[in-house]
């Protein structure tokens, strides 16, 4: 997945199959080869998933144990690049409920698990209080949607996956991330009460 700089339009970059399976033979320097080749992928989406550098971090050596441990199983059905991305996000999300169990103890402060960035350009301050409104509740009903939900809305909405790219990540069909994206929106409606 790569920023092309048209609007944040995210593409998946492909891993050379042949390097794959280089990886699965166990030649020398393959794994490292094929962690320089997609690293900037997944700890773009861990980041934009997790919204801090740090715990991208983590959540991305993770991702790589999990690569590492699993790699012979892989059996290329789909592209590789959907797998990782399957991982970070399945990585990303247990560290989001890690996280929110965390504040819900205490033991942690801080930013809001979603932030929602305003612009500079609002009008006025009775308009920039309106979107830093909106915004709150933005976030807080984006953190109060079930983790099936959440996934859709961040790879599609926030990530800017397409349907496809998304089904490939979720493993799931391409009616069934329309499906479920649509359920969450009108979910993030009621939420935000708009």
């Amino acid at each position: 997945m790569v920023t092309d700089g048209f609007a944040g339009t995210v593409r998946c970059v492909d891993v050379d199959p042949a390097l794959v399976r280089a990886v699965q033979r166990g030649e020398r320097g393959a794994m490292d080869a094929l962690i320089r080749a997609s690293y900037a992928d997944v700890y773009a989406l861990a980041h934009r998933l997790l919204r801090d550098p740090g715990d991208a971090a983590d959540a991305t050596q993770e991702v790589y144990l999990r690569v590492v441990r699993s790699v012979l199983g892989f059996r290329g059905e789909a592209a590789f690049s959907t797998w990782p991305h399957r991982v970070t996000v399945n990585v990303c999300m247990s560290a989001l409920k890690s996280r929110g169990a965390r504040r819900a103890r205490g033991q942690s402060a801080g930013a809001a698990e979603f932030e929602v960035d305003l612009p500079d350009t609002a009008p006025g301050p009775s308009a920039r209080a309106e979107l830093a409104d909106l915004a709150a509740r933005t976030a807080s009903a984006l953190a109060q949607l079930g983790e099936d939900a959440r996934e859709i809305v961040v790879l599609r909405d926030v990530q800017g996956f397409t349907t496809r790219q998304t089904a490939q990540v979720l493993g799931i069909s391409e009616g069934a991330v329309k499906v479920r994206l649509h359920r969450a929106h009108l979910r993030l409606r009621e939420l935000i009460g708009s």
